[in-house]
């Protein structure tokens, strides 16, 4: 298996170490950002095979990131991370070509089984 990059982009930073620790155990290249346009940026010049992303950052909404994302790597597999558990949210981001959307707090466990469901529907290039 070739290694697989995961950006992380969550402005809490308590869960960004845990997550980021947790994925490098597990074997995967991790990069983490705190903000949209920084996850935007980063993007453009790395091919990410998966991006965490929540859905409130502190300068964008994480739902216009993704559509950013997905117009810069239309193959980047996006899992939406959010404390607000409204089903209208949920409706209006899975148009932009989410792969799932956990409701935060969200386990180690929970995350690893949703990115290696997520990354064995995707190629490795």
């Amino acid at each position: 298996m070739s290694e697989r990059r995961i950006l992380i982009v969550e402005d809490n930073l308590d869960l960004v170490e845990i997550y980021s620790t947790f994925l490098k155990n597990d074997g995967y290249i991790v990069e983490t950002v705190n903000e949209g346009i920084q996850a935007i940026e980063k993007t453009q010049k790395t091919t990410f095979d998966l991006v965490i992303l929540d859905i409130n950052l502190p300068d964008i909404m994480g739902d216009k990131v993704a559509i950013r994302l997905r117009e810069i790597n239309e193959n980047i597999i996006i899992i939406m991370i959010t404390g607000f558990p409204s089903l209208q949210d949920s409706i209006d981001i899975l148009d932009v070509g989410i792969y799932d959307i956990l409701l935060k707090p969200i386990t180690t466990d929970e995350l690893l089984r949703v990115i290696r469901e997520a990354l064995s529907t995707q190629s490795v290039s």
